[in-house]
């Protein structure tokens, strides 16, 4: 009996496939750093300054992004979440986003959230640099950040069976942990992106 070649390779990407693919929601948080500068102005030297003339400036933003995806095979339904660290943004933007106060009530597969966007200034704890001077400040430490989310599966028969014991203890079927820790970017810039 002859088999192609053709069916033997079909066949084992149905295995890999059956293999790789998760039946339940699996939530990550993935983080992302960028280096952008904003689109070329001219500045206008010429005003009682010896050296005359116009010249071109851009203004460079790093920040990164946390994003929510649901890499599971299935939905993920009453997303809620849970942040512990001293982690706090500076300025008007102390408290954090929303969205984690709130519940998400499904997240399809392959679906992603953007949950926030961090400052290069933001990753670090400061104090004044003397006393006497509040005004200047310098960089004594990292602040962390643990966001955990908890999530149910599917409202199936079978899932109501499998998560009863933990709803009865007021807690949610999967439980993911992501820790954004400063440290991590601490080195060389990606490759800048040039907008305009």
């Amino acid at each position: 009996m002859e088999v192609s070649a053709s069916a033997i390779t079909s066949a084992l990407r149905v295995g890999v496939q059956v293999i790789v693919s998760q039946k339940r929601p699996i939530l990550e948080i993935y983080q992302q750093l960028h280096n952008e500068f904003t689109p070329p102005f001219e500045l206008d030297r010429s005003k009682g300054r010896p050296l005359s003339g116009k010249t071109s400036h851009r203004f460079q933003h790093v920040f990164i992004d946390l994003t929510l995806v649901n890499v599971g095979g299935v939905r993920a339904e009453n997303v809620s979440f849970e942040v512990k660290g001293e982690f706090k943004r500076g300025g008007l933007r102390e408290e954090l986003p929303g969205l984690f106060i709130s519940t998400v009530r499904q997240l399809p597969p392959g679906q992603s959230i953007y949950l926030m966007k961090i400052d290069d200034h933001d990753l670090n704890v400061y104090e004044a640099e003397n006393p006497e001077n509040p005004e200047w400040k310098k960089a004594v430490g990292l602040k962390t950040l643990t966001i955990l989310c908890h999530y149910d599966g599917p409202n199936t028969i079978w899932n109501r069976l499998l998560r009863w014991s933990r709803r009865w203890r007021g807690l949610k079927q999967y439980t993911s942990e992501y820790t954004f820790d400063p440290a991590n970017f601490v080195g060389d810039l990606p490759p800048a992106k040039y907008n305009g």
